[in-house]
């Protein structure tokens, strides 16, 4: 008769937590995408002032 315990192993696999680390890197890329072609499309020419606005919304994603 069980008493509770299970091996883990026996259990089913499940892809939701698998699937879910997967979406948020997609959607992590498409944002630095997006965000990349936005401040191009507005800043031109100042190449300093886009880093560190890229540095910045990095620092933003990671929170």
């Amino acid at each position: 008769m069980s008493d509770g315990n299970f091996n883990r192993q026996l259990l089913p696999k499940t892809e939701l937590s698998s699937g879910l680390r997967a979406g948020k890197a997609q959607m992590r890329v498409k944002a630095e995408q997006a965000f990349e072609q936005v401040v191009n499309d507005f800043i031109l020419n100042d190449n300093e002032l886009k880093e560190a606005m890229k540095k910045r919304f990095m620092e933003l994603l990671r929170q």
